[in-house]
């Protein structure tokens, strides 16, 4: 009987411990995916006589400056829906709002767009079309 409680408490104990670990593993993760949240903007505008498509995109990471893994990762832009390129960074110019150029060709009604995605998660998209 004496061996039994003894297997018992020890079983207890190895779950306890278990689960503090655990428990203490989500509490420090839980910040910086709290930290996590995708672009809250993203504005386009192109000017045909430079070719040139300007991509505004609203980041706030300033609350998070600690964290400097969390920024723009990638823009793509796509015209009509096809992929005409993907720029990476590792950084963003600002902790909220900036601004990014590309050259691009397009003709009248072209809908030129672009989805600027988060280093932790999520994205967004705007779209303009060629006047």
């Amino acid at each position: 009987m004496k061996d039994e409680t003894k297997q018992l408490t020890r079983r207890f104990l190895f779950m306890v411990i278990v689960a503090v670990f655990f428990m203490s593993m989500v509490m420090v993760i839980s910040p910086y995916t709290a930290a996590a949240h995708p672009p809250s903007k993203v504005t386009l505008a192109y000017d045909k006589a430079t070719k040139t498509l300007s991509v505004t995109i609203t980041h706030n990471v300033l609350l998070y400056s600690f964290l400097k893994s969390h920024y723009v990762q990638t823009v793509t832009v796509m015209s009509n829906g096809t992929v005409i390129q993907t720029a990476t960074y590792d950084s963003q110019p600002t902790a909220d709002t900036f601004t990014y150029t590309y050259t691009v060709d397009a003709i009248t009604g072209t809908e030129l767009s672009a989805r600027a995605n988060c280093s932790y998660f999520g994205s967004d998209t705007g779209a303009v079309t060629v006047p």
